[in-house]
């Protein structure tokens, strides 16, 4: 029986690709772009601080604060509460931060530090409302596990993030418990994880360990240092914060440096936002002197998830091309040819380009 030649991308499982040390921070392949859900293992994964031990036994969740009434749950009591699932995309801040055209500080991430994902847990609301917020809460602030020591600031630290008292967006966010449907991986936050559906990654808060409703703007390192956007590093008093992802996306085939043959190929690709649906995306094959619309192929179309799109590329010429995609989401927001600059490289939005060459037929 002869036996069956792979494609190669069947064959090779790739794998993450380590970003910075000593703190693990790891890039997803681009090749498990083209799925519609990023599998747990080849999700990217975003350290501030060493991971958390955690025994399941003694975790609680406390809930607190300017609220009616105070109380702790177990992971046992919140699988025990009415769960939701959505799929939602999540997306580091300092994505493509190797791709600004003046350096950045932070990990030099590529193109991979985004990932679809389906979470399972409990509605925010639902604990909120347990525990009655009162009127004088005016943020919801966000306990991890994860602690650890920074290098611009004496001390030990926790990574912690507010959220304000908006009800329209506490409704959209989870408390996670699963991931694609099984439980939370420890890289992911193992027991359970703040989503915040739209908002880039720092606000989805791992290794969730206390709910604090406070009167008091809160001010921690990661959220008023860190995940602002800022010109100068030396001046804050103009800093706006990092929330919604902005409208962005990649081209997922062909890669960059590739060889193409002559004839007709797909150019494939991811697109996304946090302000809106992705409503369209286009694509130039000549360095972005001309356009035309990609089609939109996913299987959902929604603010949360990425959409997946595809433009069928004749080539009847040899030679180098670049290609691009921009996109635009229902808002309006239409990618650039360079994001915003700020000094910290966050919401690199810039339109994706890559080079490809057609080598002359043999």
């Amino acid at each position: 029986m002869k036996k069956e030649i792979l494609p190669e991308e069947a064959r090779v499982r790739p794998g993450l690709t380590p970003v910075s040390a000593p703190l693990e921070n790891l890039e997803s392949p681009i090749q498990v772009m083209n799925n519609w859900v990023t599998p747990n293992d080849l999700f990217y994964v975003r350290n501030h601080l060493p991971y958390p031990a955690i025994t399941l036994a003694s975790w609680k969740l406390s809930v607190g604060g300017q609220v009616e009434q105070s109380f702790s749950l177990s992971c046992e009591e919140l699988q025990g509460m009415p769960q939701v699932s959505r799929f939602v995309t999540l997306e580091c801040a300092g994505n493509r931060r190797s791709g600004l055209p003046t350096p950045a500080p932070g990990p030099q991430w590529n193109t991979g530090a985004v990932g679809n994902a389906k979470w399972t847990g409990v509605p925010l609301l639902a604990v909120l409302d347990k525990a009655g917020l009162a009127p004088s809460a005016t943020e919801i602030v966000f306990t991890g596990a994860d602690v650890g020591s920074r290098a611009d600031m004496a001390g030990q630290f926790t990574y912690i993030r507010s959220l304000p008292n908006d009800r329209k967006l506490l409704a959209e966010c989870i408390l996670a418990l699963a991931m694609n449907d099984e439980p939370l991986p420890q890289k992911h936050g193992f027991p359970l994880r703040l989503i915040v559906p739209g908002w880039y990654g720092m606000a989805q808060v791992k290794w969730l360990t206390a709910i604090t409703a406070t009167d008091l703007p809160f001010k921690g390192p990661w959220q008023a240092v860190d995940y602002v956007y800022v010109t100068d590093e030396d001046d804050y008093a103009s800093a706006v914060p990092v929330t919604e992802m902005k409208v962005n996306s990649i081209i997922t085939w062909p890669f960059t440096g590739q060889l193409v043959k002559l004839g007709t190929h797909v150019v494939k690709g991811i697109a996304w936002s946090g302000a809106g649906p992705v409503t369209s995306t286009q694509v130039s094959t000549d360095g972005g002197i001309t356009w035309q619309g990609a089609q939109i192929t996913n299987p959902e179309h929604t603010t949360a998830t990425w959409t997946f799109w595809q433009f069928p590329w004749m080539v009847e010429r040899p030679g180098r091309y670049v290609i691009m995609v921009r996109a635009e989401d229902a808002g309006g927001n239409r990618q650039t040819f360079q994001s915003q600059w700020n000094a910290k490289g966050y919401g690199n939005n810039g339109i994706h380009s890559i080079d490809v060459t057609v080598p002359k037929p043999e």
